[in-house]
């Protein structure tokens, strides 16, 4: 029976990707991941030569990664999937099992590979070309990803290829296509609670993206009850209610969520609300948090050099390192545009704003709707002497969302004023 794969795509910000059986029987009762690694791990004791068992066992470590942001289970997946490789070097499976683990780690030129590798030999099968679609979409090569995607929907339109379509739409800038793609594949289902949830959170990212906050809000609540307790619905709330302004009910849910998911943007998202209430010292011990578990997942063999880069200018304490850091990311995904913003950013706030300018240029062509994204945009465009340009990215930033960071909404209120640009309601104390 084919693998039912998680792989992660996009930002590190917990956006799944999964893969389904081919064939759908009905289903049983839904196992936790625990569970499920307790009977392979019993099965490969049992039965040390089946490449079948290790495959599955090196996914489901992938898996628990995912929920629980606890990177040791990646060096658990890498493990599994050596004996797998071992025993079954050229099976499809073994090459998409350690796919999906390249994706977790961000090698994505590694995942790629894999990817053609069981395309190849499994040429009508959707799952190697999700695997090639995510590798290609974080290397930048968007041509190609949506030539892979339209090829993954022709052969099986359902939640996989689906939710990879929203993404695909929301990166160009088409947030109503984005949402429709996103409901289709929330109504296709899932035999996975988790997997369903997962994709109803990541509707509700879309309705925040376009400023929906009921819409959000239903969506994030349609997530915890299929899968209660479900991460990234808490962190979705979290921003729902910050957005409301209503700052402590964001923390009062972000806490707990990231005391059992210590995940680096939503710690960073705490220090940042902690930090706007003035409460530095806790502000303080979150951001070390997230380096902390920064250097974890550099330890499990992880590439955190994107997430890390933003976040080292946004704390302006070693530009040198946060320029460096974004090289690396841009090195590794050339021409993706968030790595290109984030070496933009990266050389802006260490006062290199020319040098910036063509990385953000480069950041905005495919017209992605990331307001954060257009607000680094104008504040370098603003800082180049281009106010006309600056006005426009600005004006992007704040519709159709207004609310979007509680580190970066008071400079973009203030370059607003300075812009000579109505101030949103929702960028005032």
């Amino acid at each position: 029976m084919p693998l039912i794969v998680v792989a992660l795509a996009g930002l590190a910000v917990g956006r799944f990707v999964l893969y389904e059986p081919a064939t759908r029987p009905a289903p049983p009762p839904p196992r936790t991941t625990a569970t499920l690694i307790g009977g392979l791990e019993g099965a490969v004791a049992a039965r040390p030569g089946d490449a079948t068992s290790w495959q599955q066992l090196g996914v489901a470590y992938v898996r628990r990664a995912a929920e629980t942001a606890d990177p040791t289970y990646y060096a658990q997946a890498r493990r599994a999937l050596r004996r797998a490789a071992k025993l079954a070097p050229r099976d499809p499976e073994t090459l998409l099992a350690r796919g999906a683990l390249a994706l977790a780690l961000h090698d994505f030129p590694a995942a790629l590979a894999l990817g053609s590798r069981a395309h190849a030999a499994r040429p009508l099968s959707p799952e190697p070309l999700g695997v090639m679609v995510d590798a290609q979409v974080e290397l930048g090569r968007y041509r190609g990803a949506v030539a892979d995607l339209q090829r993954m929907l022709d052969v099986r339109p359902g939640l996989p290829a689906l939710s990879r379509t929203s993404y695909v739409r929301e990166l160009y800038g088409d947030l109503d296509g984005a949402v429709a793609a996103m409901r289709r594949a929330e109504a296709a289902g899932s035999g996975s609670p988790f997997d369903l949830a997962s994709v109803s959170a990541l509707l509700g990212d879309l309705h925040f993206t376009r400023g929906e906050l009921e819409r959000a809000e239903d969506s994030y609540q349609r997530a915890h009850r299929t899968s209660p307790g479900l991460f990234t619905a808490a962190v979705g709330r979290a921003r729902v209610a910050a957005a409301r302004g209503h700052p402590g009910a964001a923390l009062d849910r972000l806490r707990p969520a990231t005391r059992r998911y210590p995940e680096p943007a939503a710690l960073t998202l705490l220090g940042d609300l902690l930090a706007a209430e003035g409460r530095t010292a806790e502000a303080r011990r979150s951001y070390e948090l997230v380096e902390a578990v920064a250097a974890l997942q550099a330890r499990a063999g992880q590439d955190t050099d994107l997430e890390m880069a933003l976040f080292a200018a946004d704390r302006a304490d070693d530009p040198a390192a946060a320029v460096a850091l974004g090289r690396r990311a841009y090195r590794a995904r050339p021409d993706n545009v968030y790595a290109a913003d984030a070496v933009a950013w990266a050389l802006h706030r260490a006062g290199r704003a020319d040098a910036a300018l063509p990385y953000a240029r480069r950041a905005l062509r495919l017209g992605t709707a990331d307001p954060l994204l257009r607000y680094h945009a104008a504040a370098i465009l603003d800082a180049t002497g281009r106010p006309g340009p600056a006005r426009r990215q600005l004006r992007a930033a704040a519709s159709p969302a207004s609310w979007f960071s509680a580190r970066h909404v008071p400079d973009a209120a203030a370059l607003a004023e300075r812009l000579g640009m109505p101030v949103p309601a929702a960028w005032r104390p």
